[in-house]
């Protein structure tokens, strides 16, 4: 069974233009949004599909959502809902996951699964780069993925989300409730979304934000980790001069991942002196010395030493990545965005004063840790009494997802809705 959606894009004059061309005319653009009273014109076009039970009574569906004209110009919203019967819930409260730097939805099913036996038609927004095959090799599209981009992406995806969940429950779209919780660079997309103009439009409202383990601006004390940032934002705008668009970090941590799997006792041909799967747990447990500018002096994606990770099943990681749950290629411009902020690099900054929905930072103690947390508690905080913050254990940047004990974050951050 599939239904169309109609949703207009809060980001295109050029499609307000063409809206108004039609024989029917919408009026006010603000006050009618959430009416969806035309049914021929979707701006743009979002497909949904049931894909059927994925755990008991909760369901999983998809919804493409086309935003611009390129091959992979769409982004994929997977809904995890508990039914009453096949297209049909009595939830009315929506969360939606922004995913952090070339992961996808696979890498989040179980947390949103969880959340959806909480309650909450939940949902994960998968961006643009994912729908870019590891056989691509002309990034060229990729000038045109800037930080503008995700954040009418971002609009498109809460938007859709309210649709859905209206048409499933019979409510008012503009009354669902909306909570997002956004990881790494899903927390920086989700942070300047919620300091821009589109979260004043009536379907893309937030009643309350989580960002995972990000850092908008270091506290000033830090200035060797400003100034290492300065100069990776000047290295990444090296690279976008040179017309170079995409990272590929991901793609060479999936090689990794792909031998340590495949042939773990074999020689690394990267560290002769490690196994291949040694080597895997060396990348992941040491990040920080593998990269040029580390954002924090321990930073690290798992927490673990050579004999092993110590909270995660390491063949389900190494399999999940390797088969859907990261993606080679990413747009260089989010970094640049994330380096110019952290750099403090003039014109780089989020309006902190535009933030006034309750803010629940989590700090992962082995990923960004506390030092993303001043931003919000000192600057957020000087006009937003309703902001909270936590250190959550000395665990890897990716332990929100995929580590056994990770369904205790889960619950602090459901109890901390439920009281906000």
């Amino acid at each position: 069974m599939k239904t169309q959606i109609a949703l207009l894009s809060a980001n295109s004059e050029k499609r307000m233009d063409t809206l108004y061309n039609q024989s029917y005319k919408l009026g006010d653009f603000s006050s009618n949004l959430a009416s969806f009273g035309v049914p021929n014109l979707y701006l743009p076009l979002t497909e949904s599909n049931r894909i059927g039970l994925a755990c008991g009574d909760v369901a999983e569906y998809k919804l493409k959502i086309s935003v611009g004209p390129g091959e992979y110009d769409y982004v994929i919203l997977t809904n995890y809902v508990k039914e009453k019967s096949a297209w049909s819930t009595d939830l009315s409260k929506n969360l939606i996951i922004l995913p952090g730097q070339a992961l996808t939805e696979s890498f989040y099913s179980d947390m949103a699964i969880y959340y959806a036996r909480q309650g909450y038609s939940t949902y994960i927004l998968d961006r643009r780069e994912t729908n870019v095959p590891a056989n691509e090799t002309d990034f060229s599209y990729m000038e045109n993925w800037t930080i503008d981009s995700y954040l009418s992406d971002t609009y498109n995806g809460i938007a859709v989300s309210r649709v859905h969940t209206a048409s499933l429950s019979n409510e008012s779209a503009e009354d669902i409730e909306v909570t997002v919780i956004g990881h790494s660079h899903g927390a920086l997309i989700l942070t300047a979304y919620e300091a821009s103009e589109y979260r004043n439009l009536a379907l893309g409202s937030v009643d309350r934000i989580v960002p995972v383990d990000i850092i908008i601006r270091y506290e000033p004390k830090y200035s060797e980790l400003i100034q290492s940032q300065a100069q990776e934002f000047d290295t990444i705008s090296s690279c976008i001069e040179n017309r170079m668009y995409n990272s590929s970090d991901m793609a060479a941590m999936m090689q990794i991942a792909s031998m340590a799997l495949t042939n773990p006792d074999g020689k690394s041909s990267f560290h002769p002196e490690l196994t291949n799967r040694q080597f895997f747990r060396l990348m992941a447990t040491q990040t920080h010395a593998f990269n040029e500018y580390p954002y924090t002096p321990n930073y690290h994606y798992w927490s673990g030493d050579l004999g092993g990770l110590y909270y995660v099943d390491e063949n389900k990681l190494l399999n999940l990545t390797l088969t859907g749950g990261a993606v080679p290629y990413v747009p260089k411009y989010l970094d640049l965005y994330m380096a110019g902020l952290m750099g403090n690099v003039d014109g780089y900054e989020i309006e902190y004063s535009r933030i006034n929905s309750p803010v629940l930072y989590v700090g992962l103690g082995g990923g960004f840790s506390g030092y993303g947390a001043w931003w919000y508690e000192n600057e957020v905080g000087k006009i937003n009494d309703k902001v909270t913050s936590i250190n959550w254990n000395n665990q890897g940047h990716g332990s929100i997802a995929l580590d056994y004990n990770s369904p205790e974050l889960w619950a602090l951050i459901h109890n901390w809705i439920e009281d906000n």
